[in-house]
């Protein structure tokens, strides 16, 4: 090899020569050229400095690597945990805690002796469980709650509860501003509800409604409308029938008008007359039921009967 090598020979032949790899001949070129050559120099002292600066880089590297993984999978973590925690809270919210729901919709029986309350009932056809049942009590009367949720192996349709009053003995129990059991009677779901529903007022006709509700007037007679007589007393009320009442059938639905106007004068305070109006096919027939009326059918004064639960009960049991 004669005269300089060339810078592009000399970059060629640098890998290997900084390898050891070129012969002496050729490694004596090499280093006449770089000794007169600084940017050749400094090519080799790049090629040869990195091989200290590659471990300590590739160390941190890796540990930033391995920083953002644990960052990642804490990430995941943290996620994973979050989501258990909300599912397994819905759950106790959903299945332990469940939702109240009104008990009156229910079969519920209740029994009282002394101070112990007794409550059983059924949800079944709700597709519902129990998921807990409450009591409070408050001067001798006991309210009970019921929380339900949806049906499981944990969650049956069908409950029995007791609850010991602290208080001595009890008096009253109650479920949603309903009276349940009262003076030594369990409250029927008609009495309860009449009770709850009694009118002062006949001109009160939304009030008056939720007494015929509460009696089944439409599922007994279908639809009807009314017509109240408020300009003098005695007042009165006219249910007037939209379906006939086929002759055959008259004397049953009269018996039910009698016991159905019965309880409506015992609701409403200031009625004195209930009229079933309907058509039989001969005609427009009027069957009037008084207040004096319902008091003889009744065995006493038909407006006493709301002066509590279980006297509303007491009547549903003497015209039913």
């Amino acid at each position: 090899m004669s005269g300089r090598l060339e810078c592009e020979i000399v970059r060629d032949l640098l890998p290997s020569y900084a390898d050891g790899q070129t012969s002496d001949i050729t490694n004596k070129a090499i280093e006449e050229h770089i000794a007169g050559c600084p940017d050749c120099a400094e090519a080799l002292r790049r090629m040869r400095e990195p091989e200290k600066d590659i471990l300590p880089q590739k160390m941190e590297i890796d540990y930033l690597k391995k920083v953002k993984r644990s960052k990642r999978f804490a990430v995941w973590i943290t996620a994973a945990t979050t989501l258990l925690i909300g599912l397994f809270a819905a759950g106790l919210l959903v299945f332990v805690h469940g939702s109240e729901t009104d008990l009156n919709a229910h079969a519920v029986s209740v029994q009282v002796e002394d101070n112990k309350v007794y409550v059983d009932g059924d949800l079944m056809g709700s597709g519902e469980g129990v998921a807990r049942v409450t009591f409070a009590e408050k001067d001798g009367v006991v309210d009970v709650r019921l929380f339900t949720a949806p049906a499981t192996p944990f969650n049956r349709s069908s409950f029995s509860k007791t609850y010991t009053a602290e208080n001595g003995p009890v008096r009253e129990v109650t479920s949603d501003g309903l009276v349940l059991w009262e003076n030594g009677k369990a409250i029927s779901y008609v009495a309860r509800r009449l009770y709850a529903a009694k009118n002062p007022y006949i001109g009160d006709m939304p009030a008056n409604q939720v007494i015929t509700n509460a009696i089944g007037i439409g599922e007994s007679y279908g639809s009807y409308t009314n017509e109240l007589q408020t300009t003098e007393e005695p007042y009165g009320w006219d249910i007037i029938l939209d379906d006939p009442i086929e002759p055959p059938q008259e004397t049953k639905y009269r018996q039910k008008m009698c016991s159905d106007a019965c309880l409506i004068l015992a609701a409403v305070d200031n009625l004195g007359a209930v009229t079933f109006r309907y058509d039989n096919g001969s005609g427009q027939q009027d069957y009037t039921i008084t207040d004096k009326d319902a008091s003889k059918i009744a065995g006493a004064d038909i407006k006493n009967f709301a002066a509590s639960a279980s006297d509303m009960q007491k009547l549903v049991e003497a015209v039913r």
